[in-house]
């Protein structure tokens, strides 16, 4: 009986040995094909996140155009805002889309925008525009138009789509209409001015219409010149200056920039103009207190510094806004040798200065002694520790005249 009972007992436990190998077995085939689908999916989703040699990595949907490398690779909105942007003598055409920003931009339009050459763009600092979060996205296509929402940025992308996934903040607004390698071919620094094309979409009035229609007030303020002096252009800084150590330095956007050249750019943006800054063949030093030094012996020696920029167009202009800094309760003698340089006559001169104290001193009676056919107005006197705060003030005048 013992034995019998013995082998049934053995026979069970083998019989269920068997049964939970067979459910171990079931259990762990079925574990690593889960594992394996897991790892396909991961595989599938880091393969999708980057982007295939030489594909175009926008992601914003875009309609491309592959047939022509030369060209950008971005459709133009059908319908779009046609616009001009004049890089100097150097016009590059484009189109804008109707996103929000986009459209506050185009409500801005004429405005002069800085903007430097970078390995693959131009960018430059811009005002602040509304954007939907869901059109942020990352990367671009060969010669697009974006604004980029961490600084605020414009910028015109010509190059590196293929690599430009990392990049992010990106909200497209248009892209440019012309060859890639007009934009790409130009390099420095620019004061670009942009407007509607006459053919846009926005420009919806007839042209003879809105000449008939313009004021007096806009029709001077499209003939206008912000011309400017400015210690920062003039100087040879080092990268890492420090913009506190000076009054006349001015930090923006990660620039150095001088206090007569952020008065010049608001005057720009507000008048619709372009600006000109009077630069010397020899460089001011970098050390503060030489420059002091050296104004004033230029001044007691009644110097006229070389200059190595100038205006070929000066018959276009009716108005010019002269901005300078008082040094040593004069014009500094590189603005003397401007105004020996151009006849202004029959010209407005409105005259902005910046200051530690003087004011205008004696510089508009200067002025009218040196330019006597034209006609020369106070503007605002700005302390050179307050520039930034005086802004709106300096917009304001600008608009009221």
């Amino acid at each position: 009986m013992k034995k019998r009972m013995l082998f049934i007992l053995t026979v069970t436990m083998t019989v269920l040995g068997m049964s939970l190998a067979g459910c171990s077995s079931s259990d762990n085939k079925a574990n690593q094909e889960t594992t394996e689908a897991s790892a396909e999916a991961e595989e599938k989703t880091e393969a999708a996140k980057q982007p295939e040699e030489g594909t175009r990595v926008a992601k914003d949907g875009a309609d491309m155009q592959t047939e022509d490398p030369s060209m950008p690779t971005r459709i133009p909105m059908e319908g779009g805002t046609k616009i001009n942007m004049y890089f100097g003598d150097t016009l590059i055409t484009g189109v804008l889309n109707d996103s929000e920003t986009a459209k506050a931009l185009i409500e801005k339009l004429p405005i002069t925008q800085h903007v430097s050459r970078y390995s693959h763009d131009f960018c430059g600092v811009t005002e602040t525009l509304p954007y939907k979060e869901e059109e942020v996205h990352y990367g671009w296509l060969n010669g697009d138009i974006d604004y980029a929402t961490d600084a605020p940025y414009f910028t015109i992308l010509f190059e590196d789509e293929d690599v430009s996934e990392q990049y992010g903040n990106q909200v497209n607004i248009g892209v440019i209409t012309c060859p890639l390698e007009e934009i790409a071919a130009l390099e420095g620094d620019y004061d670009v001015r942009i407007e509607l094309a006459e053919e846009g979409a926005a420009a919806s009035a007839d042209k003879s219409s809105q000449e008939e229609n313009i004021s007096v007030s806009e029709k001077a303020k499209n003939n206008s010149l912000a011309v400017y002096f400015s210690r920062v252009g003039n100087t040879d800084f080092p990268e890492d200056v420090d913009a506190s150590s000076s009054a006349s330095i001015q930090a923006e956007g990660g620039q150095i920039k001088g206090n007569a050249q952020m008065i010049a750019e608001w005057i720009s943006e507000e008048a619709g103009c372009e600006t000109f800054e009077i630069l010397t063949k020899e460089s001011y030093p970098v050390d503060y207190d030489e420059t002091v030094d050296q104004a004033s012996n230029e001044q007691n020696e009644g110097a006229r510094p070389e200059l190595k920029t100038e205006i070929e167009n000066l018959d276009e202009y009716d108005t010019i806004y002269l901005v300078f800094p008082n040094w040593w309760g004069d014009i500094p003698m590189p603005v003397y040798s401007f105004l020996d340089a151009y006849d202004l006559s029959g010209k407005k001169i409105n005259v902005f200065i910046t200051h530690e104290g003087s004011s205008f001193s004696g510089t508009i009676d200067t002025i009218k002694e040196l330019e006597p056919e034209a006609e020369v107005t106070e503007g605002l006197a700005v302390r050179g520790g307050s520039v930034a705060e005086e802004e709106d003030n300096i917009r304001q005048w600008v608009k009221d005249k």
